[in-house]
C-alpha cells in the first residue's frame, strides 16, 4: 500500500449529475446496476444503502457505513443546552443522542477505481453494532474491492480511516493501491 502525500487538490466543476437508472452502466469493477433495487440475495439488507448518479463520464456511488450514535452537545456545542434541546426537539430529533450517518463514495472513471474515505471498520471492541458496515454494503453493491486503484482520504477520524485498518476489507484491497492524503493533514497529525 502507497501513501501520497497531496500538496493541493480543487475541484473541476463538472455538468449536472443525472440518476443512473437500473440498467444504463456495468462495469466488470463497480456494478451501479443493482443500486436502486433491493440487496443481493443473502444480504441481510431489507433496502440497499446506497445511491448513484453520473457526472460526465464519471460514475459516483455513495455507500452507507451505518449509522454512529454521537452526544447531540458533541455536534452542537457551541449553543446553549436549553436552545439546542428546543431546536432538536422541533426537529423531532432526541435532544440528547443523534445518528452521524457515515458514508463513502465509490468514483469509477475510465481505468481507475476510487474509494474516497474507508468507513469506520468493524472493530467488535468498538461495541457499535449499526456502524462499520462498509464491507458488507461494498459488496452487496457489487464493488469489487481488489479493482480499488486509489483511496483518498479526507482526513484522519477514525470513521474515515478505520476500515484501511481491519479484516475484511484491508486484506481485499490490492497491494499496489495508492492511498492519498492532503500534507496539511498529515502536518495536523505530528
Amino acid at each position: 500500500m502507497q501513501i501520497d502525500s497531496l500538496q493541493n487538490t480543487t475541484a473541476g466543476s463538472q455538468n449536472e449529475p443525472a440518476v443512473l437508472n437500473g440498467n444504463q452502466r456495468q462495469t466488470a469493477e463497480v456494478s451501479f446496476n443493482n443500486s436502486a433495487h433491493s440487496a443481493k440475495p443473502g444480504s441481510e439488507e431489507l433496502v440497499p444503502s446506497r445511491y448513484s448518479l453520473r457526472v460526465g463520464e464519471i460514475d459516483v456511488l455513495v455507500i452507507s457505513d451505518g449509522v454512529l450514535p454521537i452526544p447531540a452537545e458533541t455536534i452542537a456545542y457551541n449553543v446553549a443546552a436549553g436552545v439546542r434541546k428546543a431546536w432538536l426537539e422541533d426537529m423531532f430529533l432526541s435532544p440528547d443522542m443523534l445518528d452521524w450517518p457515515l458514508n463513502v463514495v465509490v468514483v469509477r472513471s475510465g481505468d481507475r477505481t476510487i474509494l474516497v474515505d474507508a468507513g469506520l471498520g468493524a472493530d467488535p471492541n468498538l461495541h457499535l453494532p449499526r456502524a462499520g458496515r462498509l464491507a458488507l454494503r461494498l459488496n452487496a453493491a457489487g464493488v469489487d474491492l481488489s479493482a480499488v486503484t486509489d483511496v483518498v482520504l479526507t482526513h484522519l477520524h477514525m470513521d474515515h480511516i478505520g476500515g484501511l485498518l481491519v479484516d475484511g476489507m484491508r486484506d481485499r484491497l490490492r497491494p499496489d493501491v495508492r492511498v492519498h492524503l492532503s500534507a496539511a493533514e498529515t502536518e495536523s497529525w505530528k
